[in-house]
């Protein structure tokens, strides 16, 4: 099965206004609120896929019960571990020209119980784990190696280890050689202290992220697609252009198609397909963490690859 870990997940609220005008009241058009943070919105993606997935991570509060009463709802099965801090807000701001803004609360502080405690909750889940999907970012207080532990673990356990995060957490991770990593360039340029302007300089960064011990890298281009580097091929993968509604999510459904074509045995190029299309669909789709079968069998069929390497 998939397992994916939410160590901050969120409520996301979204409102619609036709324009943000700082100072002034501002009147909202439309609201939506849903069970969010990067790796839940994989766990959707992969339900949606057909798959039984387990979400686990830390949850409190108020909006912790929130959150699991929305999973429950959706029959999306999850193991959180209690925490006594409240689990954060976030809110994402779309205008008329579909400019959005987000404000992401910190989240809460973890305390070195509730951390032994999801340790203990992780291993009653490992041993069914055939692939583990990580996303987003630490809470307070938690140490910023983590994530090569929970790396570690997998290895133990022979557990493919697909890991969507950025800065010294993924630079940590890379040590515990997970699968997969999805960096885009931005992330690459703060990781690595560089510059990037042209797909070869791309290419090299990826491949230097390889030889720091991840075994794929998955650079993402955002609606230009992304190039992905094994050991043994680089492929270009163009994706059709679409009028997005909303593109939050769109990575973490990404990581989803990932998640889902690894633990089915795909083919790479199949796999970059049903990631890509995964993508594409969520863009289309106003919910964040959603997507449509027949959307995504769709472009999958528009997903164009070219190796280059």
């Amino acid at each position: 099965m998939i397992t994916t870990i939410t160590f901050n997940p969120s409520i996301d609220r979204m409102y619609r206004v036709d324009e943000i005008n700082i100072g002034e009241v501002q009147r909202v058009k439309s609201t939506n609120a849903t069970a969010g943070g990067k790796g839940l919105n994989v766990t959707k993606v992969c339900k949606i896929l057909g798959e039984d997935p387990v979400a686990i991570g830390f949850l409190g509060g108020f909006n912790g019960k929130y959150i699991k009463n929305e999973l429950d709802k959706k029959e999306i099965k999850n193991q959180f571990t209690e925490i006594n801090s409240e689990t954060r807000n976030c809110l994402n701001i779309i205008d008329e020209s579909k400019v959005s803004t987000e404000f992401l609360e910190k989240g809460p502080v973890i305390e070195l119980e509730e951390l032994s405690k999801f340790e203990n909750d992780l291993n009653k889940v490992i041993k069914d784990t055939k692939v583990l999907a990580a996303s987003g970012s630490l809470c307070q207080n938690m140490p910023v190696d983590y994530y090569a532990k929970i790396g570690n673990i997998c290895k133990e356990n022979n557990v493919k280890f697909i890991l969507d995060t950025s800065g010294e957490s993924l630079k940590s991770a890379l040590k515990s050689k997970p699968y997969l990593i999805k960096p885009n360039t931005d992330e690459i340029k703060q990781l690595l202290a560089i510059d990037i302007n042209s797909q070869e300089e791309i290419v090299s960064a990826g491949k230097q992220l390889l030889n720091m011990g991840a075994e794929n890298v998955c650079i993402s281009l955002g609606k230009n697609g992304m190039i992905y580097i094994s050991k043994d091929v680089v492929y270009e993968v163009k994706i059709p252009t679409v009028e997005a509604i909303n593109t939050v999510g769109s990575g973490d459904s990404t990581i989803a198609g990932f998640s889902v074509a690894t633990l089915r045995g795909y083919d790479l190029e199949e796999s970059i397909r049903l990631a890509n299309a995964c993508g594409i669909s969520n863009a289309l789709n106003i919910d964040t963490g959603f997507v449509k079968i027949e959307e995504v069998e769709k472009y999958k069929k528009l997903v164009e690859i070219k190796i280059i390497g």
